[in-house]
């Protein structure tokens, strides 16, 4: 976070399939999972407790979505990557940066509104790219085998 964070941040991508692909368990792992590591990387307080409502909007948020445009077979159609995309890859984390700066800027790791501008831009030019690249790589291919192994969710949980 501020200027310890990446550009280019792969584990985005894991927030945005977990809650798509596995529901709610998937969403509350890849909401606890950043803060764990937070944890384990010396986070402050702020980053390791602060930034779960974002997280939580970043992996529940593909979730609702994946109800939204249903999961009926093991192909999605390219309209359905076209919405995965958008719903899921775009908007939860222009939503969880918007939540996450604005959390640090309250809880004073950001300093003021400009920092935080700074830090927004960083947060999804970090996150949107990978979560669509990797994001959709997953469906792709991974989504498929999780359906024919019936390792899909099929409501909030299993």
């Amino acid at each position: 976070i501020g200027t310890n964070m990446s550009y280019f941040w792969p584990a985005a991508a894991i927030q945005t399939v977990a809650g798509f692909f596995f529901g709610g368990w998937g969403a509350i792992a890849a909401t606890l999972f950043p803060s764990l590591s937070n944890a384990l990387t010396d986070g402050t307080p702020s980053h390791i407790i602060g930034l779960i409502p974002a997280n939580f909007v970043q992996s529940f948020l593909p979730l609702m979505f994946g109800n939204i445009i249903g999961r009926t077979s093991a192909s999605l159609s390219l309209r359905n990557v076209f919405m995965f995309i958008i719903g899921c890859a775009i908007l939860p984390h222009i939503l969880g940066a918007f939540l996450g700066c604005g959390t640090l800027l309250w809880l004073g790791d950001i300093s003021n509104v400009a920092e935080f501008w700074k830090t927004f831009r960083v947060w999804t030019v970090g996150n949107i790219p990978c979560s669509i690249f990797f994001g959709v790589l997953l469906i792709k291919t991974v989504w498929p085998v999780l359906f024919d192994c019936d390792l899909i969710y099929r409501n909030y949980f299993r």
